[in-house]
């Protein structure tokens, strides 16, 4: 067994609140400090959502600034904690693998938390930070997943699709790895940390990185859910894709580079939790690329704005000649 330890270089609870009355939920989230915000809100709407549970959050980050730790104490409530585990460097991954510009922090951290966090629980769930929770987490958690390595979601048809011509396995069962319900000891048993490092590693390229590795890895040894626990939705300008979700949707998750904390994203869900939230008060980022600006130039001319809608187009020109962010 790997000595996943060698890659956390301190553990420090930020606060621990526990009711006893209360049934207990263990949440995993790892981040860099451009992540942290959207992370926070993630956590956010969990908070909201999932009343009378105890809520154990383990937030694996990398360089995340002081200003952000602050306000992750400000989510203090009777029934939260917060513990931070501080990644090193010590990961060492082929860079070919990194071909969607993944960070090396971001292709390890799920391979890593099962086995860090096994004393601590053996139901763990996993969550991205581009995520949203919109009924109680808790509903997730009630699957039993004992004879499982983990309970997941299945990813898009068009998403199979693409796997089904890269690797031998079961494409119709090939899931996205933003939500996971992890049976930790399994997960230990089986070794599954260490496999995952090897594989990542062993010369070949994974598109997807980390969550193809899971999925060969995990073939035939998970529970398929329901797929209200990752609704996966790319979003536009308008983000007119959040009124046709499901109104049994646990989990929604943005996937894509289309971000709803981007300003140019109309995201209605996204803004609510984000203005419930200790960073409020933040100003967000514009755009993640020069297309967005272009279309929102383009959305904002379409609704009258049309002052509004040459400065954001005098943007994307400075954009695309400087290439400012």
């Amino acid at each position: 067994m790997v000595n996943t330890h060698n890659f956390i270089d301190q553990i420090k609870p930020l606060f621990n609140e526990y009711n006893p009355q209360f049934q207990t939920l263990d949440i995993a989230l790892g981040f860099d400090n451009n992540y942290a915000m959207p992370a926070g809100v993630t956590m956010l709407s969990v908070i909201e959502n999932t009343p009378n549970y105890n809520l154990n959050f383990h937030l694996f980050i990398d360089k995340v600034s002081e200003e952000n730790i602050q306000k992750f104490k400000e989510l203090r409530r009777k029934n939260i904690s917060i513990t931070l585990y501080y990644l090193n460097n010590n990961f060492k991954i082929n860079p070919k693998t990194l071909v969607l510009h993944i960070t090396t922090i971001s292709t390890c951290i799920r391979f890593i938390m099962p086995e860090i966090l096994e004393s601590k629980t053996d139901r763990l769930i996993y969550l991205d930070s581009d995520v949203i929770c919109l009924q109680s987490l808790a509903k997730l958690s009630q699957y039993n997943i004992e004879n499982y390595i983990a309970g997941v979601i299945t990813d898009t048809k068009d998403m199979q699709q693409t796997i089904s011509k890269m690797y031998q396995i079961d494409s119709t069962k090939y899931f996205n790895a933003g939500v996971l319900l992890i049976n930790t000891k399994k997960w230990c048993e089986e070794n599954i940390s260490k496999k995952a490092l090897e594989l990542i590693n062993d010369g070949n390229v994974y598109k997807f990185a980390d969550q193809d590795v899971l999925n060969i890895l995990l073939e035939n040894r998970t529970l398929l859910l329901p797929i209200k626990f990752n609704t996966k939705i790319k979003i536009s300008i308008d983000a007119h894709q959040e009124k046709e979700i499901r109104p049994y949707t646990v989990v929604l998750h943005y996937i894509s580079q289309n971000k709803p904390w981007f300003k140019v994203y109309q995201s209605k869900i996204f803004d609510h939790y984000f203005q419930l939230s200790p960073w409020k008060n933040e100003t967000l980022p514009l755009s993640g690329n020069s297309s967005s600006i272009r279309n929102y130039a383009k959305y904002l001319m379409k609704q009258g704005a049309y002052c509004k809608s040459i400065y954001y187009y005098g943007f994307y020109l400075k954009y695309k000649l400087f290439q400012i962010k």
